[in-house]
């Protein structure tokens, strides 16, 4: 297998194009797996609001991550997911979410890729690394 550095300068840019193009798919996946596992979660993050606080935060953030890894893929640039998962990770903690959460939905985030985009074994094994680089910062920034 290609160093991660050596398959982003080479496969990157066409596999961000293959992910882009299966968007919706992948993040309306995600999406309607967070309403119906985690249902009660961020319910009452704002009362005013009647849920929609809670729905927007389904549907955008499956959404954010797609553009995050996006970039990361186009720009072979993998250092910006460190930085921007720590920020979401702790905004999404305050209003009671949590590892576990965060962790699952970008594990259903590369179950929906692999069922909805078609890769080689060595994209798919790369994009693999990616999932568990993703869940380990996750994890490291929950034991800040």
């Amino acid at each position: 297998m290609r160093s991660l550095t050596t398959w982003l300068v080479s496969r990157g840019p066409a596999v961000a194009q293959a992910l882009d193009r299966r968007r919706d798919a992948i993040c309306t996946s995600v999406t309607s797996r967070l309403r119906t596992t985690f249902s009660g979660l961020l319910a009452n993050a704002e009362p005013t609001s009647g849920g929609q606080y809670q729905q927007v935060t389904f549907s955008r953030t499956p959404q954010r991550l797609h553009r995050l890894l996006l970039v990361a893929l186009a720009l072979q640039a993998p250092a910006v997911l460190q930085r921007e998962i720590e920020w979401s990770v702790r905004l999404l903690m305050r209003h009671g979410v949590t590892q576990h959460h965060i962790q699952t939905m970008v594990h259903w985030y590369f179950e929906a890729v692999q069922r909805e985009v078609a890769l080689d074994e060595q994209d798919q094994e790369h994009l693999a690394a990616l999932e568990h680089a993703i869940i380990a910062a996750i994890h490291a920034v929950g034991d800040d």
